[in-house]
């Protein structure tokens, strides 16, 4: 049986070690992976001279590459972990959809994705710059938004997303503010899965960028430091007993069971709910 947190050992060696035979552990689950599909697109050049139009670098253009983001990522690294998922989305018909669509491993099934007419995909395109033997960096970003999700879109998800969960054990709902995830799409998922007592058999996690207060009674959330500022109108920085305090106002608001933080570093852990108290937690710190 997977436990349920792995603490920090003695050192990174240990530590790594647990998890990867924590990972190991793991049989081959069913997940269903609902939400904002983005293509990240990266645009590699050599750097060739300063402009004389104006102070910036002239690429030789070199190589162009698609990858998925968004809902996609968290399917992709599902697939990466032994795993298989079931993809739910929005996806353009345009080029860099059919891109998007044939950088997905086998193990990503595409069945649930919803191809609207005149629906471009949403991108985020990265220009970066280096050589062979130089590091590339990136010299810009450009973000292209899809269109607004029109009802009629919304709808045709749900359906698909109530038959993608039927025999799944986990769901994964990804909402990057685009329209397309809301309260009542999420609603319509946990009516399709099994009950154990009051909550869903199955677990829900949730990473929300910009509206996690408005979602109650999943298992977990994925909020960054900034969103748990941003939400909280609080600086968390170095201070443990905000960051502790941050998590159980978001625990308690939410009523969900548990909470990862994130925010690229080490040092933060996770507030999780225990099962006697869901307004009592506790920090791991790695």
């Amino acid at each position: 049986m997977i436990p349920a947190s792995v603490h920090p050992g003695p050192g990174d060696h240990e530590l790594l070690d647990r998890l990867t035979r924590l990972i190991g552990s793991f049989r081959k689950p069913r997940i269903a992976v609902i939400g904002d599909l983005i293509a990240d697109e990266f645009i590699y050049g050599g750097i060739d001279r300063v402009s004389r139009e104006a102070p910036v670098l002239i690429l030789n253009y070199d190589s162009t590459e698609v990858t998925p983001g968004g809902a996609g990522n968290a399917a992709q690294n599902v697939a990466a972990l032994g795993g298989r998922a079931r993809l739910v989305g929005l996806l353009g018909a345009d080029e860099i959809g059919r891109r998007l669509a044939r950088s997905f491993s086998r193990q990503v099934v595409r069945g649930g994705l919803v191809k609207p007419a005149g629906y471009h995909t949403p991108t985020k395109t990265r220009i970066l710059a280096g050589g062979v033997h130089s590091a590339r960096q990136q010299v810009v970003r450009i973000d292209r938004a899809g269109p607004p999700v029109t009802r009629a879109m919304r709808d045709r998800v749900v359906e698909a997303a109530v038959a993608a969960v039927a025999g799944c054990d986990a769901v994964i709902v990804s909402d990057y503010g685009t329209g397309l995830v809301t309260p009542a799409l999420v609603a319509a998922v946990k009516r399709r899965l099994p009950r154990r007592g009051r909550r869903p058999a199955a677990p829900i996690l949730l990473d929300s960028r910009y509206a996690l207060l408005k979602y109650r009674g999943l298992t977990i959330a994925a909020p960054n430091e900034s969103e748990v500022e941003h939400l909280l109108g609080v600086t968390v920085g170095d201070h443990l007993p905000t960051l502790e305090r941050a998590g159980r106002e978001l625990l308690r608001r939410t009523r969900m069971s548990g909470m990862p933080g994130d925010s690229g570093e080490p040092r933060y852990g996770a507030v999780r709910a225990r099962a006697a108290d869901a307004a009592s937690s506790h920090l791991r710190f790695g």
